[in-house]
């Protein structure tokens, strides 16, 4: 079977990478069509049998124009079955218009909740779409889909091997890894580096701000010129490389999302971290919130902090004793996360391949 992967955004390319290598173990064809932007983020270009180059973005005559050019794609490609990367975007609703009428559709929600009783996806995309993808068994268990949906739960968790070995760490170095850039208004990194600042942490451990950050910007340049921060903390000032962010993430001790403790209206019972699946994929241990508990996809795999300075103490304490951690990579090699045929076989049935 013909399958096109579309990503009409600007974000989510992740998620494309356990696509391709899910459909591959079953020897299907696969095509990827999203803009420049994100092919450039995608590592197994040559795994693909096309690829179709989008706008990175789109004025109503460019969307027309994007329409008929994934249409023609479609037709001149044979293919059967589309994915869809994020069906949030309004673009989405429009393109349906231009689809021929027997490809087979199947979206991933990034926001669960909309595909309970959101107009757009009960009225508008349920004509050509009636199978969605979520992100985990959790989101999956805490919504009530659409009576005429059919959803599974995936999880995006293949990260193409980084060609590169230019990341070295240290001999004794403890890397707390806060992967992806974001602002301070979601996560709490301006109130992880007010406790830093004022406690005395053993000098081999360390944070990766592995992303954009904008510390500069937020943070007072005696801050970052002072001893504590060079010794505790690595940041970036650009965006960080394919290579060089996996190979942090592989090496690091622990993922740290950093989520907001209080008032979290971007994630809940609704919507997942990138960073869940990073560390569900590298086999990495969580620090998460303890009202995070509920969510029972990492439960086996992290451990809570009521607050800052308990998230420090945590750390201080996982260094200097390694037991928690070697029982949490126990349970990740006897967990469900490592078997990508069977993977593959649930996700290729469940879109009728």
């Amino acid at each position: 079977m013909n399958v096109l992967l579309l990503e009409m955004g600007g974000s989510h390319i992740e998620c494309m990478y356990s696509y391709l290598h899910l459909l591959k173990v079953k020897n299907h064809q696969v095509h990827l069509a999203c803009n420049q932007k994100l092919v450039a983020l995608f590592p197994e270009q040559d795994q693909l049998d096309g690829l179709l180059v989008l706008n990175n973005q789109f004025s109503f005559s460019e969307q027309i124009k994007a329409f008929f050019q994934i249409r023609s794609y479609i037709k001149k490609n044979n293919i059967t079955h589309l994915i869809i990367n994020t069906c949030e975007l309004k673009i989405i609703r429009n393109l349906f218009v231009f689809l021929p009428k027997k490809i087979n559709c199947t979206g991933l929600v990034h926001n669960a909740k909309k595909i309970e009783k959101s107009v757009t996806f009960t009225k508008l995309l349920s004509i050509k779409m009636k199978k969605y993808l979520v992100l985990g068994d959790f989101l999956l268990k805490n919504i009530q889909p659409f009576h005429k949906f059919q959803v599974q739960s995936f999880y995006p968790i293949y990260f193409p091997k980084a060609k590169n070995n230019n990341v070295q760490k240290p001999n004794g170095a403890f890397w707390v890894c806060i992967p992806g850039g974001a602002s301070h208004e979601r996560r709490d990194y301006l109130l992880l580096i007010e406790a830093l600042s004022k406690m005395s942490l053993p000098i081999h451990i360390q944070f990766i701000f592995l992303g954009k950050y904008y510390l500069n910007e937020v943070v007072a340049k005696s801050t970052t010129e002072s001893e504590w921060w060079k010794n505790h903390i690595i940041s970036f000032d650009e965006e960080v490389p394919y290579d060089v962010f996996h190979q942090y993430i592989q090496l690091s001790d622990f993922i740290l999302p950093l989520i907001k403790m209080e008032n979290d209206t971007m994630y809940g019972l609704a919507r997942i971290s990138g960073s869940f699946n990073l560390g569900l994929g590298y086999k990495i241990p969580f620090l998460l919130p303890e009202n995070y508990q509920a969510n029972t996809d990492l439960l086996p795999y992290s451990l809570y902090y009521k607050n800052i300075n308990h998230l420090l103490d945590l750390i201080a304490e996982n260094y200097s004793d390694k037991t928690t951690i070697d029982l949490i990579q126990q349970k990740y090699n006897s967990g469900t996360f490592k078997d990508f045929n069977e993977m593959s076989e649930q996700f290729c049935s469940f879109i009728q391949l």
